[in-house]
């Protein structure tokens, strides 16, 4: 089976503008504190019709409600929290900037830069980026390099 089929590439049901589910169910919109731990006041999340019988999800944006990737069920929203985790530190860290590291999300994960989100991504490549986000960091570790301000080049650490 090829990885990009594990990638999910649309959650719009074809025609209506409907939003679904990976189990085929229409998504309603809900406040997030309904399903999900959330800080959030007024958050609001897209679930299966079928919750908790189906347990998937996706927040929405807060000002315009768009989904803010597919929606998943608990095992793919655990592997983007980690996804998320290893990603970011890559521009934490100094070591690219935040739009450099879309761009490197964009060619690992063989995207398009505006679907290079780890919201719209599946198993396979968020497993990918965690992997390969946490060799970078290893590499850039262990030659001692670090990121010099305003620019994008590197030179080894004092």
């Amino acid at each position: 089976m090829s990885h990009r089929k594990n990638r999910n590439q649309s959650n719009i049901y074809p025609g209506t503008g409907q939003l679904r589910c990976h189990c085929g169910s229409p998504a309603v919109l809900r406040p997030a504190n309904e399903v999900c731990k959330t800080h959030r006041e007024g958050a609001m999340a897209y679930v299966c019709s079928r919750y908790p019988e189906c347990n998937s999800y996706v927040m929405a944006c807060p000002g315009t409600l768009k989904p803010m990737g597919s929606l998943a069920g608990p095992e793919l929203r655990r592997l983007r929290r980690q996804a998320h985790l290893s990603f970011n530190k890559l521009y934490e860290s100094g070591l690219m900037s935040k739009r450099d590291a879309y761009v490197w999300l964009a060619y690992i994960t063989q995207s398009p830069m505006s679907h290079a989100h780890i919201g719209h991504l599946g198993d396979y490549y968020c497993k990918l980026v965690i992997r390969e986000s946490e060799k970078r960091l290893a590499e850039a570790q262990a030659a001692g390099l670090r990121k010099v301000v305003g620019g994008g080049a590197y030179a080894a650490a004092d």
